[in-house]
């Protein structure tokens, strides 16, 4: 590389010298011969050395003293700790506090409430309740501040000025009262210190030789106190990038001032015009030059990826990793990772994406203080806020809890009892420096400690159904927040617990219910699973609520955040960061009373992205950070992510609230000789975004790498590069770009793919996922006879893989396999099997449907046991299914108990009267007494609900009516094979009913009649009520296998009872079902069919034959599907056909 500036010492001649240039590496260089000569200037022992940023000062210092072994003298400060630094004491002795961005947003968020609600605003009145309002409104009131500009005189630019004028006295009335500054008065507040006698209150050497390093000056009150300091200075020697004319044209004010510029002067020196054939000198000379940069010479071309690559990727996030490749490949020809930047201009879009990309390549970063990255416990505490805001919303409660940022919770399950705690605010370390300064080398890391709320207590479970909190995340039923539906409509904090304790109830019924009527199904163990995590939710979710619904409705800032500095422990499992901004607001204390929406307005943005609290030492890890803060810093590499449309450069508009037509009349009504900087314009905001690139290509010494996403994956929509990257290549090549031509080259620059995540060249992988994509990428193009053995180091070094890859194999070839399901059993297995068979344990008539269905399926959930995932059954518009019947079966066995007390049985069209009063009657019963179980949650959905019911059951008892009275019930809700439970008959068996002598079956038979008028073999009805649809054929016995109830369940009655049952019928009892009746009569051939399914299903068992065979569309209604995926049908399809032989037959019979 060729210097940018002649390296002997800069002599000025005069006080106050003015270096500007492209190379950061010449402005520092420059500057650091400026401090070497003053620091061993016995006449001038000290020096003030002032950066944009304090850690830009820092390295330039710390550099020095690895030079020279020790540095005395140097005070070191940002700008504006600086300022703070020199106001302190007239602040203290004012009683006035600085306060941060957030806190002067907050205060012009309250000054809009105010005069809102006060109904004196009249062009903004209808937009001055918009949420962004105060953020809008703070920004134009700084830039009014700043510039120095009386409110009174936005008046006459017509408009919005009035209000405008209103509402910034409003501010400074309230920033006065709270005795808050802002930037704007700290700068003027120093600056009359300087002045004044800064080097008697302060303690600096105000009068000594000083340094501003790459210091903007883009607004009057920054340049205010520039000037002071600047004037009280012995000598002063600055540094301006080339672009930042703002601040060069405010330097030159200062009396006796000399410019020295760099590039001229480099360009005066070189002979034959080296520099302009390094494509990265060029870029920094000519980027966004008014005149036309010479041609590049041929060579610039063969040089082009040694200094300045620029390439695409398709989309942001494999940008991200292609930057993480290159820093790698950089690191592996020696260059560190500190002497490398990655410039982010859009950090929510890049920030996370870069630190995941970096993490997976084993590259540690350092986000540099103010980056800004999405924050889970900054949006999980806003969405506690909203749930605050929307009366109580469960929806909001459970984004909350989506965030998995749950607290180790107290022994009881309730919130942590959290005491005082203490954080530094977000931007203490900018606004209020230390009064001593720090030592450059003795600032260690912190000892990492283990984030012990994410794992589980000493001596439990981490996943344990015991533990509340796993990873910070509160077991809950799943959909929970579906029970008490949307809280802004139906009601707040009693809503929650009714709505709890019903659901509880609720679960305690079908508890109840299926352990009488299925006590081995998984079901049952699905429901106690969801009775612990309602209880869990309970515990914790309450008392939040309660402190949530204790928050104010108005209050002052400083009883608000008394109330959140409370709230942040207790629900969140690391609640320092949120801490940290709740801080920032402290100083305005006394402003108010503000309404909740504002203090949630307020925190919405600073939470939702925190800032990103920088580790203690940057060396050893990439720096990251804005365009910015590398103001007065040098990087050997500069990686420039993101320059597409609307990404970088972002797109600035006009000021909606101060056009820029008007800030132009405001400007030139000031009349300052000589002319102030003034108001910004859109036109200023857009040469300033042109700074930033300016800023971060002139930081990189050795190289630049430049790059865009040439897709926006989520959208799937193509970008296209910014005219930034364009006017990089005009700059690079000295010719106007042909715009495909750039696309085209960038696009080959890497071979980023999103089909196939990995680098053609496996070296390339940045992490062992993409080494293993890149091997077996080229193994897919390659002939199978070259290809066979190879990859096998994966079975080896990944256990998991290999059984998938085998499993996967085995399951689609068309020879049946383990892989399969259950089949080829071992001993073991089969001596395991033999507990389940038929003769062995008892089964109900459901469980064993399961069987023709899908033996796979009747083997997870009637002999595993294997329960779906937990989900809240009840739509918020009908009842769940299982409540509806349970409240159906319940009302019909107490009608007929009653009508046989009162002898009313049969029901005929001459006792139909009576007997629709009496159901009337039992549904009013059991409705209200279920109702105050249940808790509904809307009042309308339950009472359609029950009159819907009240409907069939009516239609139920004309369609018995219509039978003229030919049966005569005997029981009701008949009970075999079940312990004694409420709600059964009397004359129930605990015994299992042995079917043919030998098949188990348990279950419970809605009604057994007998003929009205006795016969001589004393036959018997069974009747299974039906609720649903109708799917069964017409003249079916056991339907394929899939409804066995009629048969089975008559069997079972003779057997249980010692009576003959000649039919037995299932009844659909409502208008869905159409009340239709499906009549089994129980002659020989219809009982035979009826254990040959036993038969066949016990054989499969005793075989070890339950593979997935599901007939069709079972999948699409079956648990299991994501057990065994998507493709069962297609695969059973391929298989061998004869071990489904006798699931075939079986599904053939009527």
């Amino acid at each position: 590389m060729t210097a940018w500036y002649d390296a002997r010492p800069l002599a000025p001649a005069s006080r106050i010298t003015i270096l500007t240039g492209p190379a950061a590496g010449a402005r520092l260089d420059a500057a650091a011969d400026y401090l070497r000569r003053n620091l061993h200037d016995s006449t001038a022992p000290e020096v003030l050395l002032v950066g944009q940023t304090r850690e830009a000062a820092d390295e330039l210092a710390r550099g020095l003293a690895l030079e020279a072994g020790a540095t005395f003298g140097l005070h070191r400060f940002g700008v504006r700790q600086l300022a703070w630094r020199v106001a302190a004491v007239e602040l203290a002795r004012r009683g006035l506090a600085p306060a941060s961005p957030l806190a002067a947003e907050a205060v012009a968020t309250h000054a809009a409430f105010e005069e809102l609600t006060g109904r004196r605003l009249n062009y903004l009145h209808p937009i001055a309740k918009f949420r962004t309002f105060g953020r809008t409104l703070a920004a134009t009131l700084r830039d009014l501040r700043c510039a120095g500009v009386d409110p009174a005189a936005a008046k006459e630019t017509g408009g919005c000025g009035p209000d405008v004028a209103r509402l910034a006295d409003r501010y400074d009335a309230l920033m006065d009262a709270a005795g808050l500054l802002d930037d704007a008065a700290l700068f003027r507040v120093g600056a009359d210190v300087a002045r004044r006698d800064g080097t008697t209150t302060t303690g600096l050497p105000l009068g000594g030789p000083l340094l501003l390093l790459d210091v903007a000056v883009l607004d009057d009150a920054a340049y205010d106190f520039v000037s002071a300091i600047a004037g009280r200075a012995s000598s002063v020697f600055a540094t301006v990038p080339a672009g930042d004319g703002p601040t060069l044209g405010a330097l030159r004010r200062l009396p006796a001032a000399e410019t020295i510029d760099t590039s001229a002067a480099a360009a005066a020196s070189k002979a034959g015009g080296a520099a302009a054939r390094d494509p990265l000198d060029r870029v920094r000379r000519y980027l966004f030059a008014a005149e036309d940069p010479p041609a590049a010479s041929d060579t610039a071309s063969d040089t082009d990826t040694e200094t300045l690559t620029f390439f695409s990727a398709p989309g942001e996030s494999r940008e991200a990793v292609e930057i993480a490749r290159a820093i790698v490949k950089e690191a592996a020809r020696g260059i560190p990772f500190d002497e490398m930047a990655i410039v982010i201009r859009s950090p929510g879009v890049y920030a996370g994406l870069v630190e995941t990309a970096l993490a997976r390549a084993g590259v540690d970063a350092y986000f540099s203080r103010g980056t800004r990255v999405p924050h889970p416990a900054g949006r999980a505490f806003l969405a506690l806020l909203a749930c605050a805001l929307e009366n109580l919303s469960a929806r909001r409660f459970s984004e909350y809890l989506s965030l998995g940022q749950v607290p180790r919770l107290d022994p009881d399950g309730g919130p942590p009892r959290s005491g005082e705690r203490w954080t530094l605010p977000d931007s203490a370390p900018e606004m209020t420096p230390a009064l001593s300064q720090p030592s450059l080398f003795d600032a260690g890391e912190k000892t990492a400690v283990a984030d012990s709320d994410c794992g589980a207590a000493e001596g439990e479970t981490a996943d344990s159904d015991e533990t509340p909190v796993v990873g910070g995340t509160l077991r809950a039923p799943h959909r929970w927040d579906e029970l008490l539906v949307d809280s802004a409509v139906v009601g707040g904090r009693d809503r929650w617990e009714r709505r709890l304790d019903g659901f509880a109830a609720e679960l305690a019924a079908r508890l109840e219910e299926l352990r009488s009527d299925e006590p081995e199904s998984p079901r049952l163990r699905r429901v106690e699973h969801q009775t612990r995590n309602l209880l869990h939710l309970r515990r914790f979710a309450l008392p939040v609520i309660d402190r949530l619904a204790a928050l104010p409705q108005k209050a002052l800032w400083g009883e608000w955040l008394d109330h959140l500095e409370a709230l942040a422990p207790e629900v969140l499992k690391d609640p320092d960061d949120v801490l940290a901004v709740l801080g920032d607001l402290r100083p305005m204390a006394n402003v108010g009373p503000a309404p909740l929406a504002d203090v949630r307005d307020v925190l919405a943005e600073r939470l939702t992205d925190l800032q990103r609290n920088p580790p203690r030492r940057r060396y050893g890890r990439v720096f990251v950070g804005d365009p910015d803060q590398l103001r007065g810093r040098r990087f050997r590499v500069i990686f420039i992510p993101g320059l597409a449309e609307r990404v970088f450069p972002h797109r600035h508009r006009q000021d909606p609230l101060l056009l820029d037509r008007h800030r132009a009349e405001l400007n030139a009504a000031t009349n300052d000789d000589p002319p102030r900087i003034g108001l910004p314009s859109r036109h200023d905001l857009n040469q300033r975004e042109k700074l930033l690139l300016q800023v971060a290509v002139g930081a990189a010494t050795d190289r630049i790498w430049v790059s865009y996403p040439r897709l926006e994956a989520s959208k799937a929509r193509q970008r296209v590069p910014s005219f930034y990257a364009l006017d990089i290549e005009r700059a690079r090549t000295g010719r106007i770009p042909d715009f495909r031509e750039v696309e085209r080259r960038a696009s080959e620059q890497v071979t980023a793919r999103l089909a196939w995540p990995a680098p053609p060249d496996p070296d390339l992988a940045i992490d062992d996922t993409e080494h293993d994509l890149a091997v077996l990428h080229d193994l897919f193009r390659r002939p199978t006879d070259e290809i066979t053995g190879r990859a096998r180091y994966l079975f080896h070094l990944n256990e998991g893989l290999r059984r998938a890859l085998i499993a996967r194999w085995a399951r689609w070839d068309r020879r049946w396999s383990r892989h399969d399901g259950l089949y080829a059993v071992s001993d073991a297995t089969r001596a395991m099997l033999a507990d389940h068979r038929l003769d062995r344990r008892a089964y109900s008539c459901s469980g064993l449907q399961r069987f023709a269905v899908c033996p796979y399926q009747f083997f997870l959930g009637s002999v595993a046991r294997i329960h779906p995932l937990d989900e809240i059954p009840a739509p918020i518009e009908q009842l769940d299914p299982l409540t509806r019947g349970s409240i159906f079966h319940e009302v019909q066995a107490e009608f007929t108990r009653a009508l046989q007390e009162q002898n009313a049985l049969p029901v005929t069209r001459a006792r139909l009267a009576q007997a629709e009063q009496e159901i009337d009657r039992i549904l009013d019963d059991v409705a209200a007494r279920r109702k105050d179980e249940l808790v509904p949650a809307i009042e309308r959905v339950w009472r359609d609900e029950i009159e819907t019911m009240r409907t069939d059951l009516k239609g139920w008892l004309h369609r018995v009516a219509d039978e003229g009275g030919e049966w005569t019930p005997l029981h009701a809700e008949f009970a075999f094979g079940l312990p004694p439970g409420p709600g059964f008959d009397p004359e129930s068996v605990s015994e299992p009913a042995t079917l043919d002598g030998r098949w188990m079956l348990r279950g419970v038979v809605d009604q057994i009649e007998a003929p009205a008028r006795p016969s001589e073999t004393g036959e018997l009805r069974v009747t299974d009520h039906k609720t649903g649809k109708d799917r069964t054929k017409r003249d079916m016995v056991v339907n394929g296998g899939e409804t066995l109830q009629p048969v089975l369940y008559g069997l079972a009655v003779e057997q249980a009872l010692g009576r003959p049952v000649s039919e037995s019928q299932l009844f659909f009892a409502t208008s869905v079902g159409r009340y239709r009746h499906r009549v089994v009569r129980l002659g020989e051939k219809e009982r035979r069919q009826g254990i040959e399914v036993l038969e066949v299903i016990d054989r499969a068992i005793e075989t070890g034959v339950l593979v997935p065979a599901p007939r069709d569309r079972a999948c699409d209604w079956c648990d299991f599907r994501p057990v065994c995926g998507p493709w069962e049908e297609r695969r059973i399809g391929k298989k061998e056909r004869q071990v489904l032989s006798d699931l075939r037959e079986l599904r053939s019979r009527p």
